[in-house]
């Protein structure tokens, strides 16, 4: 026999489960992002209470904010924000200059999108520069054309309205109007008020100068287009009081937000519109996760690298300088519900967490808060853990390969043992010429030993039964066939009148040669069907009555007396096997009756099982016999027709096969032999 290939092995096989600890890390790898998902959810739930506490501080500052949110207000704006800047623009009419500050340019847009107008409000020294882009389609000059007006409260407080409205492009100065805002004549120049009005491809860009103290803290613009009629307004325009704010960061507010600002945290307080009103805090995104982590080889950064979980989209970061928060946390906090958000910065492995939550004042959402963490700590715990977990595991995966491998070795060499001692016990032309000790050790090899020697002593006795068979076959055929040759040879030497008798005789010798094959072909045929069959739920007491009855029909000359099937017993097996081995214990009990006397079937019912019953009235069983074993029989010398020992043979396959047992004792009183199944009924 040749030897397996490496590969067939049990070492390699062995060594291919070793793989299977892989498993370990992933479990720890998924444990682990558990784990910080729950510190994820922490980390929000610590900011909304953060937000919380902030939130109550503000209370205390009712006088900075105000308006509060209405519905849409978040969208469309009033206030303007004073942007501080580091140096005076150029007043040239062109873009160049805003171009750091276009991030914070406030949005208005027409409902038909012909009419769009983007502002910045800044301060240095002690001017106001005003910035407006207006994409028009088609710019139109002089007294019908093209105005940007501008209303907002002096010194005093009083309502001041301009417009400025140019002959061509180029500098420009503001108009005075009339107090009364249903009268749009000029009535003055202001001075103070200049700048450049330049055209471009998609519109007009205008650039003013204000002095600060020309206005106090209430600013409104409107922009009118000659050619579609359109108004297009950041705010309203009359009266005072409804003129949009300037909105600037509160210097004291922002000191207070230090003071209880978290380390690592950045805090934003926004009014109704969400204007940035105050800022504390920094946030660092591109920090490393730890500096106290141990130098990693390459190929374990390489994979934590791989299976570090990320964001599905990377948004960009919130300038320090930002003006305006519109974004979803903001948004939902200022329509009155707390929320949160997780975002993935463009550069750096961590995630930015955001808690919003609303300020609340009796009329209405004034403003919302927003806090902002990086997960660095978070994500610097998950890097070392997981450092841990691979270095760990692939130590733990050499050690436990050597340990199988060793393992592995010793199987094999047990097997191979076990191998070449059955192969010893089995001549080369299937013979059993020796016998397998059995293993003593109690583990599967052991067991596999035992079985073999089981398997061994099983097939020594089919040789014995193959050898019985043989020496049955050549008893029941040398008759028939003896009959068979000697009526023939008779036949042949009689003459026409005289060679009836010796066919006839020769006739029942093949018939009885029939029987013998059909015997064997039974006995082989239920070997098979019991490989194919399947079990059903049945009622056996139905099935034993019907039986019965058809049996008194194949036996008039007996009497079958059957009890104990009033009531259903229900079980499962396969119906037919059952009745084929009433049918052999009747036959045989038929043909060892005593004449005159009844053969009894009797079923008794027990927890788990039911008993069934056969006795017969006759000759007792010989002592120390197994009846139950192939190729027994006690007709010898009483029966014409061949027996070959195998239908009680077959009544214990059927009762083995329904997890049954079957055995046979003689009685007394009377005399006779009482054949008893015990079959599970089952569920």
């Amino acid at each position: 026999m040749s030897r397996p290939r490496f590969w067939h092995r049990v070492r390699f096989k062995l060594l291919l489960v070793s793989f299977t600890l892989l498993g370990i890390p992933w479990a720890g790898y998924r444990f682990i992002q558990e784990t910080e998902h729950f510190l994820r959810d922490a980390q929000e739930q610590a900011l909304q209470t953060t937000a919380s506490s902030v939130a109550n501080i503000m209370h205390g500052y009712d006088a900075i904010f105000h308006g509060v949110a209405r519905p849409g207000s978040v969208v469309t704006f009033r206030n303007l924000f004073l942007h501080p800047m580091d140096k005076a623009p150029q007043m040239d009419g062109y873009r160049d200059e805003w171009v750091h500050v276009e991030n914070n340019f406030s949005a208005l847009q027409s409902v038909d999108d012909t009419l769009e107008a983007r502002i910045f409000l800044g301060q240095h020294g002690r001017y106001l520069y005003l910035l407006v882009g207006v994409k028009d389609p088609q710019v139109d000059y002089g007294e019908d054309g093209d105005a940007v007006d501008l209303a907002l409260t002096d010194s005093k407080g009083m309502l001041q309205r301009y417009r400025i409205q140019p002959q061509a492009p180029g500098w420009v100065v503001a108009r005075r109007l009339g107090a009364d805002p249903q009268q749009n004549d000029a009535v003055d120049y202001e001075a103070a008020i200049r700048g450049e009005w330049q055209p471009h491809e998609q519109g007009y860009t205008l650039e003013l100068r204000l002095p600060r103290d020309l206005l106090q803290d209430r600013l409104s613009l409107r922009f009118y287009d000659s050619h579609s009629r359109q108004l297009l307004a950041s705010g309203h325009m009359f009266p005072a009081d409804s003129l949009g704010r300037i909105v600037e960061r509160s210097a004291q507010l922002e000191e207070v937000l230090s003071s209880v600002t978290p380390p690592a945290t950045r805090v934003w307080v926004t009014d109704h519109q969400g204007l940035v009103m105050a800022r504390a805090g920094r946030l660092d995104t591109d920090a490393p996760l730890s500096v106290d982590q141990p130098r990693m080889p390459w190929f374990i950064q390489r994979l934590i690298l791989a299976v570090l979980p990320r964001e599905a989209d990377a948004v960009a970061d919130l300038p320090d300088d930002q003006s305006r928060l519109f974004v979803a946390p903001v948004i939902d906090a200022l329509s009155g519900r707390p929320a949160s958000l997780r975002r993935q910065p463009p550069h750096g492995e961590a995630v930015v967490v955001s808690a919003a939550v609303p300020i609340r004042s009796s009329a209405g959402v004034k403003g919302a808060i927003l806090v902002e963490q990086t997960t660095n700590a978070i994500l610097s715990i998950q890097n070392l853990a997981l450092q841990r977990l691979f270095g760990v595991t692939l130590l733990f995966f050499a050690v436990t390969s050597l340990v199988l491998l060793a393992f592995a070795s010793l199987l094999a060499s047990r097997i191979t043992q076990l191998r070449n001692k059955v192969e010893d016990a089995v001549s080369h032309d299937g013979r059993i010429i020796g016998s397998l000790q059995p293993d003593r050790s109690k583990d599967e090899i052991g067991d596999l030993g035992r079985s073999f020697a089981s398997v061994l002593g099983r097939l020594h006795e089919y040789n014995h039964y193959l050898e019985a068979m043989a020496g049955r076959l050549a008893h029941e055929l040398r008759t028939p066939l003896a009959v068979v040759r000697s009526s023939l040879e008779n036949a042949e030497n009689a003459g026409a009148d005289e060679k009836a008798p010796y066919l006839e005789r020769a006739r029942h010798g093949a018939r009885r040669l029939e029987q013998i094959l059909l015997r064997l072909r039974e006995a082989t045929g239920l070997e098979q069907a019991l490989q194919k069959a399947e079990t059903v739920r049945f009622d056996l007491a139905a099935l034993l009555r019907l039986q019965t009855a058809g049996l008194r029909g194949m036996y008039p000359g007996a009497q079958l007396d059957l009890s104990g099937v009033d009531t259903e017993i229900a079980m499962t097996g396969v119906p037919d096997l059952i009745s084929q081995a009433l049918d052999k214990l009747i036959s045989n009990a038929v043909d060892f009756h005593r004449p005159g006397s009844t053969i009894l079937i009797s079923c008794e019912r027990r927890p788990q099982t039911v008993e069934l019953t056969i006795f017969n009235e006759g000759r007792l069983l010989p002592v120390d016999t197994d009846i139950f074993q192939s190729m027994y029989s006690g007709r010898e010398g009483r029966q014409e027709e061949p027996h070959l020992g195998l239908g009680l043979y077959l009544v214990r396959l059927i009762c083995e096969f329904h997890g049954g047992t079957v055995s046979a004792a003689n009685r007394s009183h009377p005399a006779g032999v009482a054949v008893t199944l015990s079959l599970p009924t089952g569920s």
